[in-house]
């Protein structure tokens, strides 16, 4: 019989403030791009020269938006705190392999089995992650190099067919991942979502264990310059978390 203690889920610092910051500034400006790139695409014949001015200028800023938000994303991969970092993406560590063979196993049963649960990303999902910065730096090379062409130059170069095929490499990745994040939600039911809001994943007490053992036997933990090491909830020390902080316990619904 479980505990009173197991059956709470206590929240757990997990991402950083720049990284939680970068998440959603990248959203927005490719839900702009997404939406001025379509209209572009579907309409770009029948409109006016004025309103496809304007859709134009929305979605070159909103490149340029992206582009600075992947930019400080990218040097943060090598930066920032462990949960940040690009060693947290990879199935490098024993844990994180056998994370990503469980992950494998609950997809192909269509989530009958339970979810492995993982401290920062997922190391089955991570890999993909990586593609996604490989696809969006070409993306934006693209989108640079069209616009320094002449619209009637640009619109019949095979850059412009490139870039159009990158859009729909992006937009499927959107899908997949809002897509697998909502179930990942409803099956794990350890706050994925709102953790992108807060910073905070919730774990039962005995799951928490597993992670932490996980995490010190891993490749995340990290060594500071005295020769000491970096504590399971001392990942956002680097924006002002306290060290000793003990998490906050929710009633597990």
């Amino acid at each position: 019989m479980k505990s009173t203690t197991d059956n709470r889920y206590i929240l757990h610092p997990v991402w950083d403030p720049l990284l939680r910051a970068l998440h959603w500034w990248m959203a927005l400006a490719m839900m702009a791009q997404f939406t001025s790139g379509a209209t572009l695409l579907a309409l770009g014949n029948d409109m006016s020269d004025t309103l496809m001015g304007k859709i134009d200028i929305i979605h070159y800023v909103g490149g340029y938006a992206f582009a600075a938000g992947l930019v400080v994303r990218i040097i943060w991969l090598f930066v920032g705190p462990p949960t940040a970092r690009w060693r947290d993406l990879l199935p490098l560590t024993s844990a994180q392999r056998r994370i990503w063979r469980e992950t494998l196993s609950c997809y192909l049963s269509g989530f009958r089995r339970p979810i492995s649960p993982y401290r920062g990303h997922n190391a089955f999902a991570g890999p993909a992650y990586l593609a996604f910065f490989l696809i969006a730096v070409a993306q934006i090379a693209l989108g640079i190099s069209l616009s320094l062409m002449p619209d009637s130059e640009a619109m019949h170069s095979p850059l412009m067919v490139m870039h159009e095929w990158g859009f729909f490499l992006l937009l499927a990745f959107v899908i997949v991942h809002v897509a697998l994040v909502m179930a990942h939600e409803i099956a794990g039911r350890h706050g994925l979502i709102s953790a992108m809001i807060h910073g905070h994943k919730g774990f039962t007490e005995s799951e928490h264990q597993a992670l932490l053992t996980d995490w010190n036997a891993g490749i995340s933990i990290q060594a500071d310059p005295s020769g000491g090491t970096e504590d399971l909830d001392d990942i956002t020390s680097k924006t002002g978390t306290s060290k000793n902080s003990a998490g906050r316990k929710v009633d597990q619904k």
